[in-house]
């Protein structure tokens, strides 16, 4: 191997690194769904509400946002001077009104129901409730000598009866390197095209959810 080749390998590997500290995270303990709770669950109810934290993962070189955030006097605003990445990407997601949680209950409730294993209902109709929560989401820079900041997310979803008894639950978590997670874009295209960030984030979510959703049936 020559010293350009060890030298990008390297530096793919110092990329791929924190994904694999971040899959190796403590995530709640698995538990699964036994033969007698599935054949008790008929109609359930999934819950609106999506806990996510406060701030998101965020990996790659310092980008410029000029007037993304405060429109075209932007550049020469001073209220995000201090501001990380990471924070100026939350802050423009709120501009935007694009919200991780809205987009996981979206996509979740979109893939239940066309699976018809279950019926959806209200709550006081169900057998059980399905919750979801965002345990961490935000962005990577994939490659090394690339542009785009593909998204990731890790979730977690629970079936709970009415006792408040938890009968199953388990955990997922879609890197940006995943095949499926193909529509992560430069950080210029995000801002020019607010459309593209969410849609990059809901290819995401709807990776996960299928995943953590093929553990339910």
């Amino acid at each position: 191997m020559n010293l350009v080749s060890r030298f990008s390998a390297f530096t793919a590997l110092s990329f791929a690194l924190p994904m694999i500290l971040l899959v190796g995270c403590s995530t709640p303990q698995s538990v699964p769904l036994t033969v007698q709770n599935s054949s008790s669950i008929k109609n359930i109810y999934i819950e609106k509400n999506v806990p996510k934290p406060s701030a998101i993962y965020w990996r790659g070189t310092t980008q410029a946002w000029g007037g993304a955030l405060f429109g075209a006097l932007g550049a020469f605003a001073t209220a995000d001077a201090g501001m990380t990445d990471a924070e100026k990407m939350i802050k423009f997601m709120e501009k935007h009104k694009i919200d991780i949680s809205e987009i996981v209950y979206s996509e979740v409730s979109k893939q239940t129901a066309a699976l018809k294993t279950y019926q959806i209902t209200n709550v006081d109709k169900s057998d059980a409730t399905l919750t979801l929560a965002v345990d961490m989401y935000g962005f990577n820079k994939t490659h090394p000598f690339g542009t785009h900041m593909n998204p990731m997310i890790r979730m977690t979803a629970k079936l709970i009866k009415p006792n408040n008894q938890i009968i199953w639950q388990e955990s997922e978590f879609v890197s940006d390197f995943a095949s499926e997670n193909d529509q992560g874009q430069s950080l210029e295209t995000y801002q020019n095209e607010p459309a593209k960030l969410r849609a990059a984030l809901a290819k995401a979510s709807q990776v996960t959810a299928k995943r953590l959703l093929a553990k339910l049936q």
